[in-house]
Order: structure tokens, then sequence, then C-alpha cells
């Protein structure tokens, strides 16, 4: 009893910090938005500086975005959901919510300069710390969870037979979790530009690894079977 107390006390918790992630980036954008000019600064290049402008109403955009993705996390929440689903779903809210005043920052002074909060070295960090929270969450996703979500690496050969599924799930978790690490390791020592591109290309290198694998896994059922 004292148990399921505690479980539905953390849940309680979590909706209620899911919300407050949700609705705050729209909030913040509103209150900014009617002292903004008609044009702003909508996109930064590589050097810091905008190279793109636009309407001030594309700012509710990401703001729309946050909102819909913490509605469905509110929605999966009554039903079953593999453990660490949760976690990874308030990460990515939360990781929106770091980088959303930088943005509004430096489109209501366009003067100054993006890369001055060492941008890209957040933007890698926290992208790497929700690869290794997914990696460390791909494991557990069942086979029969596959049917009711979209979850998991779902190459086709995964999806043709259990033991494949659980292979794949399991290698790709390794494969997230050391690119997240080295994210982390090229944020803390590498340039804004250079570590978002060694955490991508990690990232790309580990997805093709774990396409091949998921390939041979499949290789290796089908001749056992």
């Amino acid at each position: 009893m004292l148990e399921q107390e505690k479980k539905e006390k953390n849940l309680k918790l979590w909706r209620i910090a899911v919300t407050v992630l949700m609705l705050l980036p729209m909030a913040e954008m509103l209150f900014v938005l009617p002292g903004l000019p008609d044009i702003i600064p909508v996109h930064w290049g590589v050097d810091g500086s905008p190279d793109r402008y636009g309407s001030r109403w594309e700012l509710l955009l990401p703001g729309a975005i946050v909102l819909f993705l913490g509605i469905l996390l509110l929605r999966d929440s009554f039903s079953c959901q593999p453990k660490g689903m949760r976690t990874g779903g308030l990460l990515t809210l939360v990781v929106f919510n770091v980088i959303q005043p930088v943005v509004l920052y430096v489109t209501v002074r366009p003067e100054s300069d993006i890369m001055e909060f060492y941008f890209g070295k957040i933007v890698c960090g926290l992208i790497s710390l929700l690869l290794i929270v997914a990696g460390n969450y791909m494991p557990k996703i069942s086979w029969e969870y596959r049917l009711q979500r979209k979850h998991g690496f779902r190459t086709r050969y995964a999806l043709s037979d259990e033991t494949v599924w659980s292979r794949t799930q399991r290698f790709g978790g390794y494969a997230y979790m050391i690119s997240g690490v080295v994210g982390i390791a090229a944020a803390f020592v590498l340039s804004d530009l250079v570590c978002v591109l060694v955490m991508a290309a990690a990232v790309l290198l580990s997805s093709l690894l774990i396409y091949w694998y998921s390939w041979v896994a499949w290789k290796q059922v089908k001749g056992e079977n």
C-alpha cells in the first residue's frame, strides 16, 4: 500500500512538473511578444549572428510544439509506460525551457551574440543527456509495447521478430548512451560549433550501427530457425 501511494505521489508531482514546463515557454513568448517589432531575427548562423528574419508571430511556433508535446506526455501518463519514459519526456521539456530564454533574449536584443551564452555547448550537453536517458530507456521497450506506441529503433528487421527486436533495442541503448557521453565530453572541451558537429556525427554513426546490428541479429535468428 505504501509503495502504491509513493508511486501515485511521484506521478502527481511529475504531472505538475510537465504542466508547468509545457506552459512556461508559451507564457514567456506571450509576455515579450507585444513589445517586439513586427520583423525580428528568427534564425542564427554558425557565427552567432542573425541570418534570417521573420514575423514576430513565428515565436509562437516553438511554444505550440512544447505545449503539444506536454499534452501527449500527460495523455500517455494515464496508460502503462516503459520505465524511463517519463524521465525522458520531462528532460525533453527541460531542454526546451533552457533554450527558450536565451533565444528570447537575443531576439529582444538583436545586437547581442547568441554564442556569448555558450549556446552550442548548452544544446550539446542537454541533448547528450537526453540521449543517455533515451539509451537507458530503449532496452526496456517490450515487444508488446511496440504495437501501442511508435517507440524504439523500428527497423524492418527488428519489427519482424521478438528476439531481433530485443537485441536491437539493447544494442541501440548502449549506442545512444555512448553517443551521449561523447557529446557531454565534447561540450566541455570543444568550441560551440565543433561540439555540436561531434555530437551530430556520433548520433549519425550510432544510428547506422544500430541499423547494421539489427540486420546482423535478423540474419542470425533467421539462420537459427
